[in-house]
């Protein structure tokens, strides 16, 4: 039940942030003009991409959780599968977009190595998680698909962390805007990923000890 509880928190909270994420950053960018793409220098020439990233990363990241739910993982296998597709197909897209303007923009155009550097790989650990899970899921490797879907959607809403507390920290603790957009774009997804990691690792051990301690009882039972 405590696993349950928090499991349900957990899903909440990150629901809550991206819902978040996308009112408030997400919508502008629909009004395609040089008002809402200018501000960061992206209009003309890198606005067609970074709407690219935003309306797919968008679609990843309200699909993303739907991968999770046993009912449709269990009773609705083709949904499960197309849905899976979209959500790898959104990534694809949104990763690459990323990818390049995080390059060309950011590191070549506007000399930002640290910020850029963070975005670029963000953007690669995006597409190699992904990646992975279908990878390992075209080989009917369920158990380590699981495990790489839940890295992806970990860096996938690395983009709705990245923006709550990077104005967190700007508007409500005044630390330099430069300096915390370099941090967090590499916090965002990088601590992230190590939480993830530890907690999967975790969940192997305690079953292992749990299946290990099985094995010894029922040896015990056999010898008496």
């Amino acid at each position: 039940m405590t696993t349950k509880i928090i499991g349900y928190l957990g899903w909440a909270i990150v629901l809550s942030v991206s819902f978040y994420f996308i009112y408030n950053n997400v919508f502008n960018y629909f009004s395609y003009d040089k008002t809402h793409y200018s501000d960061g220098g992206f209009w003309p020439s890198y606005a067609p991409f970074l709407l690219a990233h935003v309306v797919f990363g968008m679609i990843a990241l309200l699909l993303g959780p739907l991968q999770f739910i046993p009912a449709i993982r269990k009773k609705y296998v083709k949904t499960h599968h197309t849905i899976g597709k979209i959500y790898l197909i959104s990534i694809l897209i949104a990763a690459s977009a990323s990818l390049y303007l995080s390059i060309d923009k950011v590191i070549i155009t506007e000399k930002g190595i640290n910020f850029g550097t963070g975005l670029m790989g963000l953007a690669i650990a995006w597409l190699l998680t992904s990646g992975m899970a279908y990878w390992s899921i075209r080989h009917r490797n369920f158990a380590q698909h699981r495990e790489w879907m839940v890295r992806s959607f970990v860096v996938t809403t690395a983009f709705a962390s990245f923006r709550l507390f990077n104005n967190t920290l700007i508007d409500d603790f005044h630390i330099d805007p430069n300096a915390t957009s370099d941090v967090m774009s590499w916090a965002c997804w990088a601590f992230p990923l190590l939480i993830t990691e530890v907690v999967l690792q975790a969940i192997k051990i305690r079953r292992g000890y749990a299946a290990l301690s099985k094995k010894q009882q029922q040896n015990v039972v056999k010898a008496v």
